[in-house]
């Protein structure tokens, strides 16, 4: 979980802020309005990304860097790419990041060693 976080994150962050054009195409799968929101979430995902890497030492201590991507993913999952594709405004670019933040999300409920990380190993 924590190589993928290093590519998924840290890549689509990097290009999200230094190309965010290339993000666009890439990325979000169409055309992007370039703003600091973007940027904004380009950061966030190099962050989460540069992170990760240490969960390659320490997986247990690094946890909560999954719970983030967990709890964020399922936020976007919940109130912004569901809802729109219910209500029709689709495009494949926000079809494609929904299929693959449902896979991440499902993933990380299964994979994530939630007892760990709430409970400290009790």
């Amino acid at each position: 979980m924590y190589l993928v976080a290093v590519i998924a994150a840290g890549v689509a962050g990097a290009i999200t802020l230094m190309a965010p054009a290339m993000a666009g195409r890439y990325v979000f799968g169409g055309d992007i309005d370039v703003d600091v929101f973007i940027r904004i979430l380009g950061a966030l995902w190099l962050a989460i990304g540069i992170v990760a890497i240490a969960g390659f030492i320490d997986p247990v201590r690094y946890l909560p860097v999954l719970l983030i991507q967990l709890l964020y993913k399922m936020g976007w999952l919940i109130f912004a790419a569901y809802p729109a594709l219910l209500s029709g405004k689709s495009s494949i670019g926000l079809v494609v990041l929904t299929v693959l933040f449902t896979i991440w999300v499902l993933a990380l409920m299964v994979l994530v060693p939630f007892r760990l990380l709430l409970l400290g190993g009790a």
